[in-house]
């Protein structure tokens, strides 16, 4: 196998040798063995709507709502990943504003992409009161259908933009959040370029694009529904 270090801080000049003496001399292997290739079989469920009751008198209901997404490693994935905080990855998005703040079904609700290395997928999450389960999903669903129909205003987008690079600073707070991103980069086989791509993927995506992209991926029919009560 193959054992990689992360360092992140205000390093001293002979960290290489601090290194050296303290993990030196651990029997590690200087290549890397060889691995057999895992063939990922993806075997979809056999419906799209599932409703489970655990509790006959219960009066919440966990509502996921996910679809298959390619990795990272995709073309669309980083302004999808734009996409995404509009519609639900952050408190100023689509999904909160109208089904936390007008509708007051939730306290919360938010949707993120699923990071693995092979695949991903794009979910949906919330807990609503058993009498709004279904409207919720009703409204998640309208949402999408604005997104693909309607351009995305310029003021709503430079939010949403703003908020997504403040969010990248506070993750970088620190020695331990920095070098867990890079672990991160690391372990999913993606370079530094990615990362500053990213950013500029935030600053200059367009409106267009993420319509584009809202018509490609958030059609309610390639969507699973979980809701368990």
């Amino acid at each position: 196998g193959r054992c990689v270090i992360f360092v992140a801080g205000k390093l001293p000049g002979n960290i290489i040798e601090q290194l050296e003496s303290a993990f030196g001399k651990l029997p590690l292997k200087n290549h890397r063995a060889e691995t057999t290739v895992v063939e990922h079989i993806i075997k979809p469920a056999t419906e799209r709507k599932y409703r489970i009751t655990n509790d006959p008198d219960g009066v919440q209901a966990a509502i996921r709502i996910l679809r298959p997404f390619p990795n990272r490693h995709h073309p669309d994935f980083q302004k999808a990943n734009v996409l995404n905080n509009l519609f639900g990855g952050f408190f100023g998005s689509r999904l909160m504003t109208n089904i936390r703040e007008d509708k007051g079904y939730t306290y919360g609700i938010h949707s993120y992409l699923l990071n693995f290395i092979h695949n991903s997928g794009w979910m949906i999450s919330t807990e609503a009161g058993r009498d709004v389960a279904e409207a919720t999903i009703d409204e998640v669903y309208k949402e999408m259908f604005i997104l693909r129909d309607e351009e995305i205003d310029e003021e709503e987008l430079l939010m949403t933009q703003n908020s997504m690079i403040g969010s990248i600073l506070g993750d970088l707070d620190g020695p331990f959040h920095v070098a867990a991103r890079w672990k991160s980069l690391v372990l999913n086989n993606l370079t530094p370029e990615y990362f500053y791509n990213g950013i500029n993927t935030i600053k200059t995506v367009t409106a267009g694009e993420l319509q584009e992209l809202a018509k490609k991926y958030l059609q309610p029919t390639d969507f699973y529904e979980l809701v368990v009560i």
